[in-house]
């Protein structure tokens, strides 16, 4: 396996303020992998084996309602990190990842969370502010939706 250049992930918010040897061995970890639009990278409800980190393109993060209706909870932006179900503490994804364009992603096992989090805490608080501000966009929407008038 190539080592990955530590290029693609420098200037990445996630990874600001941590020493350019913590972000390659955090590299060591990861795989990268190329998306082709409308590929799905997981499905909601799926075993999560891995979380990811958005190189290139836009995904579209995708939650079918037990009656089949799909809705788009959201859109990840190319630095983002997305599938982080083991720092929410669940094994399964709870929403599906589709390329929106042609997407260029990293993934590591989900199996390196604990180590990683607790090796370079920076990197675990980051990911850790990036899902508290994503459940408080979602909170400001459903205040948003339950107090429109119809």
């Amino acid at each position: 396996m190539v080592a990955l250049d530590r290029s693609l992930i420098s200037q990445l918010p996630l990874f600001q303020g941590m020493a350019p040897q913590e972000q390659s061995e955090i590299l060591k970890g990861a795989r990268s992998s190329r998306y082709a639009k409308d590929t799905t990278i997981f499905e909601q409800e799926a075993e999560a084996q891995s979380f990811f980190v958005l190189i290139s393109g836009h995904i579209r993060v995708v939650r079918t309602t037990p009656d089949g209706q799909q809705v788009i909870a959201r859109y990840i932006s190319e630095g983002e990190i997305f599938g982080v179900a083991a720092a929410l503490g669940r094994t399964t994804y709870p929403a599906s990842a589709v390329a929106a364009v042609d997407c260029v992603v990293l993934a590591w096992p989900n199996a390196l969370w604990p180590e990683l989090a607790r090796r370079f805490p920076a990197f675990g608080a980051t990911i850790y502010r990036t899902v508290g501000t994503r459940l408080q966009e979602a909170q400001t929407r459903v205040v948003e939706m339950s107090t429109e008038q119809v």
